[in-house]
């Protein structure tokens, strides 16, 4: 297989519009098998973007297994060993475990992890173009064979055997190909976050109190991420997006304290995600990662889901890109992965981010969980990603 993009016809093998956390990963895997890769994407490699920032265990450990986790270590992003739950005042705290290995996670700047991840992907062999804006999908009886854009060095056009749109839920692939949404719960929740100095929260702490969540992560820079969740309908008006955001903040003891000797350096930022699924394919378009599939961020699982994606359509595509009909049949088989593996949890999300109080019977659960540590490192296992929801018995469960 020539890896080298043939410049004559400007044909490579694959063209993934996306340089973040679906797509580069996707083009690090692609041209490790020896495929001709260009991933090209509308900002500078390093443009910060929202995030939950938070690597559940699923995702971290698909960062050892290829090899990125010294990379991101080296680059500042604090080991996160310990998890808090807190619900209602009924605490549920532990160091999460994968069999007997301790379960390190991570919540990186994402300035930092989309920059190591593109870097990943280049070292493997992949082309970059950066600020380049698709405009347009080549169309021949039917099929997608590549993409029209322009960037700073103008016009280009780039002609592929699959175009992966991999460039988030607002994916111009996916409109461009004409995806359908398959199921479409709306926006649920919203959520504002900002980084914090002089927190000294070592792990991930989330506190829920009614109709609100706060989580902390320490990230880059010695900073922490805190964010709150809350329903649409208590959505502050225009430029009161701070205020509302603090005060609601010092109105939790619990969060108040842990940012007691903290200050807010940066933010809040807003974000409102609808809860969406797409078709995953069509003929030589493929979407991956919040292009195909998007939800509320209550579940922090936007960045694992994306990686898996990118392995899932790796191992699919193997050694079919050159003939359309293998094609074909690879990326209906890596669709009915990615669905088998998202719909329980696409379901759990949207229940969750409905944010619907704990009712009398939960928290009593969560209280005899609590006394129990068996109970209790299965349900933080559980929460951090190490075991399925069925393991543990709780994730599925309705308040």
């Amino acid at each position: 297989m020539n890896a080298e993009i043939d410049t004559a016809s400007g044909l490579c093998d694959v063209v993934i519009v996306g340089a973040r956390c679906a797509g580069a990963p996707l083009g690090m895997l692609l041209a490790a098998q020896g495929y001709a890769v260009e991933i090209v994407d509308r900002n500078p490699v390093g443009a910060d973007t929202l995030s939950t920032h938070w690597i559940r265990w699923p995702g971290v450990r698909q960062l050892h297994e290829w090899g990125l986790i010294p990379a991101l270590e080296k680059s500042g992003c604090p080991p996160v060993r310990s998890v808090s739950l807190d619900f209602e005042g009924q605490v549920l705290a532990g160091v999460p475990k994968a069999g007997r290995t301790e379960a390190v996670t991570y919540a990186p700047r994402r300035t930092e992890l989309d920059a190591l991840l593109v870097a990943a992907a280049r070292a493997r062999g992949a082309r970059l173009r950066e600020c380049f804006s698709v405009t347009d999908l080549l169309v021949e009886n039917g099929r997608v064979t590549g993409v029209r854009g322009t960037g700073p060095d103008g016009p280009a056009t780039l002609r592929a055997r699959l175009v992966v749109g991999a460039d988030g839920r607002n994916s111009t692939v996916a409109r461009l190909a004409g995806a359908p949404v398959t199921e479409d719960r709306g926006t649920l929740a919203r959520s504002l976050y900002g980084y914090w100095s002089g927190v000294t929260e070592p792990g991930v702490r989330v506190v829920f109190r009614g109709r609100r969540g706060i989580s902390l992560w320490p990230t880059h820079g010695g900073l922490t991420v805190v964010s709150l969740i809350f329903p649409p309908e208590e959505a502050p008006g225009p430029g009161r997006a701070a205020e509302f955001y603090t005060d609601a903040l010092r109105a939790v003891p619990e969060a108040q304290q842990a940012l007691k000797s903290g200050a807010l350096v940066t933010g809040p930022r807003a974000a409102a995600v609808r809860n969406a699924r797409r078709r995953a394919h069509g003929p030589g378009w493929v979407l991956a990662g919040d292009a195909g599939h998007h939800k509320d961020p209550v579940s922090a699982q936007g960045i694992s889901d994306a990686f898996a994606d990118a392995a899932v359509l790796a191992d699919a595509l193997g050694p079919s890109l050159p003939d359309a009909t293998a094609l074909d049949e690879a990326l209906a088989g890596y669709a009915a992965t990615r669905d088998a593996q998202r719909l329980a949890a696409f379901a759990y999300t949207c229940e969750q981010a409905e944010l619907r109080p704990f009712g009398a019977d939960f928290l009593a659960d969560l209280a005899r969980t609590a006394a129990d540590a068996q109970a209790t490192e299965a349900f933080v296992n559980t929460f951090v990603g190490c075991d399925a929801p069925s393991d543990a018995g709780w994730l599925g469960e309705s308040h």
